[in-house]
C-alpha cells in the first residue's frame, strides 16, 4: 500500500511538480518531473530486467531559442564507495516502449531523441516530454542522486563586484558556495576600491532519493524524494584586472 501511495501522490501533482526555473538565472529550460519509478521488462527468452526511470517535461518559457544538445541525466547510486555505481540515461527501447504503453503517453522521447528534436532546438513557448531510463540498479541501493545538466545554455561567465568592505555577488542560491570563494579571493587584495572576479560555472538540477526496505521485495519499497534543487557541478574563479576609471 505504501508503494502504491508513493506512485499516486507524485503523479497527482504532475501538472506542478518540480519546477527548475529562476527569472534571474541564465538557464532557459523549465524542468518538471514525475516520481522515480521502476519498470520490469519480460523478454521472449524468459529473462526479466527491472529498469529505473523518470518521466519529465521541458518547456522553453524564454523569448529565445533553447538548445537541447546539453541535456543529460546521471544517477550516482549507493553510499558505499566500494559499491557505488554511476548510471547514465541511454536508450532502452524495451523499457521505454513499456512505459509509453502503460502510461498511455506515446510521445515520450529519450534523451538522445531530444538532442535531435527540431535540430536540437526548442523554440519559445514549446514543450517536449521525455523519459530517462537509468539502467538496472543494485537491489540493495539506499540513496541515489540524479543530476540533470543542460538546463542552461552552457557554461556561463558571471561578473562579481566588491566595493570596499561591502560586497555584492550573484544572488541566486545555486551560487552560494562559489560566492564565498569569490569573496575570499577578493578579500586577499588589500589595495583596491573596486575589484572584479569572473565565475565560470556549470549548473545542474539535483534530486536525492532514498529507498526504504530490503533487497527481497523491491516492488514493495517506498522511494522518497528527500531533496532537490540547483547546484553547481563545477566552477572556477579568476580575478580580473582592476578597471580603469570610468569603465
Amino acid at each position: 500500500m505504501k508503494r502504491l501511495l508513493a506512485l499516486l501522490i507524485p503523479f497527482a501533482i504532475w501538472g506542478g511538480g518540480a519546477e527548475a526555473q529562476d527569472a534571474k538565472a541564465p538557464w532557459q529550460l523549465t524542468f518538471r518531473h514525475g516520481p522515480l519509478d521502476v519498470i520490469t521488462v519480460h523478454y521472449k527468452n524468459g529473462d526479466a530486467k527491472s529498469f529505473m526511470y523518470i518521466r519529465f517535461t521541458l518547456e522553453n518559457k524564454s523569448s529565445s531559442t533553447a538548445l537541447l544538445s546539453g541535456l543529460h541525466f546521471k544517477a550516482v547510486v549507493g553510499t558505499d564507495k566500494r559499491k557505488r555505481k554511476t548510471h547514465i540515461a541511454v536508450p532502452e527501447a524495451a523499457a521505454e516502449e513499456t512505459v509509453r504503453r502503460l502510461s498511455r503517453v506515446s510521445d515520450l522521447k529519450n534523451v538522445q531523441q531530444i538532442h535531435k528534436h527540431n535540430g536540437g532546438k526548442l523554440e519559445p513557448g514549446q514543450t517536449i516530454r521525455g523519459i530517462a531510463v537509468l539502467g538496472v540498479w543494485s537491489r540493495e541501493w539506499d540513496v541515489a542522486t540524479i543530476s540533470v545538466s543542460g538546463l542552461e545554455s552552457g557554461s556561463m561567465h558571471c561578473r562579481v563586484r566588491k566595493f570596499g568592505d561591502s560586497g555584492y555577488t550573484v544572488s541566486h542560491r545555486a551560487y552560494y558556495h562559489w560566492n564565498r570563494r569569490v569573496l575570499e579571493k577578493v578579500t586577499d587584495v588589500t589595495d583596491f576600491t573596486e575589484a572584479r572576479a569572473i565565475v565560470k560555472h556549470d549548473v545542474v538540477w539535483n534530486m536525492v532519493y532514498t529507498r526504504s526496505g530490503d533487497e527481497f521485495a523491491p516492488q514493495m519499497d517506498e522511494l522518497v524524494l528527500e531533496t532537490e534543487g540547483w547546484d553547481v557541478a563545477s566552477s572556477s574563479v579568476a580575478m580580473e584586472k582592476k578597471p580603469r576609471f570610468g569603465e
